[in-house]
């Protein structure tokens, strides 16, 4: 191959990338699948596995859509693992106390609805950093749940009613109900962003913020709307995993903050803002919990497993940042 073939290749490789940002964590994905596929084949496929690989995927999933679409609008929301211990656990206390299964997951789905308000009015309103709101918001909401979990042991609120379990364990055509959530909501977020004015719109703001006020879109309005709806699907995604594991704990949602944005960056997304998609956050998800299946097959030490995440972490914001760099030279800010 001579070098005019070898550019052109490597052109076509940006240029697919640049148009399609989910790529990256796709072709991750699809080597996860083949490396595990072929070498522990027998306890990758088991429907036991497979069964946990979507019940990690899909709460995550429907976390990183709403957390992909704060990156597009160039914020993002670090509160979100603690929004999901507190919305499981706002609807576990219900039902225990005999609310019926609708009514308790509307309570649990207010409480993702607040946070995400007060999380979008002291940013957009008040003017305070979102990495200071939404920390904060993290470490006050955390010591609520952590507070009203006192006594109750590592288990915390279980012995829900059979209604309130099936929304996390069951099935339709063999797969769980949360899957089918995530896929849904996947489908109709794509619809927005690509096909709707308003989605196109949360590009242009994360974009080039100053240019998007300029043309009269309400940024302060479309941001806090974003916050409340990140707020509502982490308290979704909490809830279901409370159903699914028949209990609710103050474990729900540690690291999830973490493992979310760094699904969307890996997806795609960018912390600068302006670009990403639905599709990129999934795949994403897909990927880190590929990768923390494959620690679990291979049992692979604790200490190993914290230092690789760690290295993802570092590489994936170090790419970022060079992305960032990119970008505002080409908006001549640097």
């Amino acid at each position: 191959m001579n070098l005019t073939k070898i550019i052109s290749s490597i052109q076509g490789v940006r240029s697919f990338g640049s148009k399609r940002p989910e790529s990256v964590a796709l072709v991750l994905s699809l080597f996860m699948i083949i490396l595990l596929s072929s070498t522990v084949p027998q306890y990758f496929y088991s429907s036991n596995n497979i069964t946990s690989l979507v019940a990690a995927v899909s709460p995550e999933g429907i976390v990183g859509l709403g957390m992909m679409l704060l990156l597009i609008s160039g914020v993002f929301d670090l509160s979100v693992g603690s929004v999901m211990c507190l919305g499981g656990l706002i609807a576990a206390i219900a039902v225990t106390f005999g609310l019926p299964t609708p009514a308790a997951l509307l309570l649990g789905l207010c409480a993702g609805l607040l946070t995400g308000l007060v999380n979008g009015l002291l940013i957009e309103v008040a003017g305070v950093n979102p990495l200071i709101t939404t920390i904060g918001m993290m470490y006050m909401v955390r010591g609520i749940t952590e507070i009203t979990l006192v006594h109750r042991g590592k288990a915390g609120f279980a012995n829900f009613p059979a209604g309130f379990r099936q929304i996390g364990q069951g099935t339709f055509l063999g797969i769980l109900y949360m899957f089918w959530i995530m896929l849904i909501l996947t489908v109709l977020f794509t619809i927005f962003i690509t096909k709707r004015r308003g989605g196109r719109r949360i590009y242009f703001i994360g974009g080039n913020e100053s240019i998007a006020v300029a043309m009269g879109i309400n940024k302060r309005k479309i941001r806090i709307l974003l916050y409340i709806l990140c707020g509502i699907l982490a308290a979704l995604a909490g809830i279901l995993m409370n159903a699914r594991t028949g209990s609710a704990n103050r474990y729900i949602g540690q690291n999830t903050h973490l493992n979310v944005i760094i699904a969307c960056i890996i997806g795609g997304g960018s912390l600068a803002g302006g670009k990403g998609n639905m599709l990129g956050a999934i795949f994403g998800t897909l990927f880190l919990a590929l990768l923390n299946n494959a620690f679990n097959l291979f049992e692979v030490n604790q200490y190993v497993q914290s230092i690789t995440m760690g290295i993802v972490l570092l590489a994936v914001v170090a790419t970022d940042g060079y992305m960032s760099i990119l970008k505002r030279r080409v908006l001549g800010k640097e």
